[in-house]
């Protein structure tokens, strides 16, 4: 209670001249954030999904020596496996502008607001044109629900609330809004795999640009269920060169070229004195999974429509 009293003032002194609105409707979703509910009546009934168990993934790093006949440098080395990492991805991209839609198990943990979250599962329903997403919380917030798409509702998305709460309205928020990013990174505009391919795309070529890495390593294959996957670990410099992130794990499916696990570390305090494992533990910033991914779930708009009977969205 007393961090929704603290993130209330901040919003008030933020939006003086919306104060009772944001009154209202921080009142509609700050139960959001309570103990976990019960489920809500028909919690379980979404179609084309199979709900599957919360992934369990261990990523043990092992070196993958590769043959160094060119007798490159080791900064050379790194460049060469970065840029090989980005046209494997881009290799995804086109994989990904292919496929119309897919429903998949999404995991992420991040850091939001200077505090790490709890592991958030969601079952996720995705169509690439337009674009439009479909989330449904497995704990953390069971049952809740969140839809966007392009075009649909004033390209607002539309947020019901999980367990007993959802008696209450549904709730239409901008996705940059502080109410619909209070426990996220990133707005569910980014969301999916097309999205994470691009943004790490479009990091890794800065990172060229740049040359601010101090290493970027091909390690033994690692396995997500039973999706193969090349591994990357990817460490930068220092904190000027990089403000953001010291480490950065990657593992892109071998048959689909698609990033299905990121796992991204930050640089360490001055109260941090840890190393190795025990350092990326205590500096996570985010990690994201995809898990039971199907393509061409030959999706349609209702799934993406808040009158879907599948749904639990409070009818107005």
């Amino acid at each position: 209670m007393r961090f929704w009293i603290r993130r209330l003032t901040t919003l008030v002194r933020q939006h003086q001249a919306n104060a009772m609105a944001a009154l209202i409707a921080v009142g509609g979703i700050a139960f959001l954030q309570l103990e976990c509910p019960p489920r809500p009546a028909g919690a379980d009934t979404i179609r084309h999904i199979k709900t599957v168990e919360s992934p369990v993934l261990v990523v043990t790093l092992k070196s993958n020596p590769i043959s160094n006949e060119e007798n490159l440098t080791p900064e050379q080395v790194a460049e060469r496996t970065l840029l090989e990492k980005i046209r494997l991805i881009e290799q995804g991209v086109a994989f990904l502008d292919q496929s119309p839609d897919y429903t998949a198990q999404f995991c992420k943990r991040e850091v939001v607001g200077g505090e790490l979250l709890d592991e958030q599962n969601t079952i996720m329903k995705v169509q690439h044109r337009p674009f439009c997403v479909y989330l449904k919380w497995m704990d953390f917030d069971v049952g809740r629900e969140v839809i966007y798409g392009e075009g649909l509702n004033d390209n607002k998305l539309l947020v019901h609330c999980g367990g007993w709460k959802a008696r209450l309205p549904a709730l239409s928020l901008e996705p940059e809004s502080p109410l619909a990013m209070q426990d996220s990174r990133y707005p569910v505009t980014q969301a999916g795999l097309l999205n994470l391919s691009k943004t790490i795309i479009e990091f890794n070529r800065i990172d060229l640009d740049k040359k601010n890495f101090l290493r970027c390593e091909q390690m033994e294959d690692q396995s997500i269920g039973e999706r193969l996957c090349h591994c990357y670990v990817t460490e930068y410099r220092d904190a000027k060169v990089s403000e953001q992130y010291r480490k950065s794990i990657t593992l892109i499916d071998k048959e689909w070229s698609i990033p299905l696990f990121v796992k991204n570390f930050g640089w360490p305090t001055d109260n941090v004195t840890a190393v190795n494992d025990e350092l990326d533990e205590a500096t996570l910033i985010e990690q994201y999974t995809f898990t039971d991914v199907k393509f061409r779930s030959s999706l349609t708009a209702f799934d993406f429509d808040h009158a879907n009977e599948d749904y639990a969205f409070k009818r107005q």
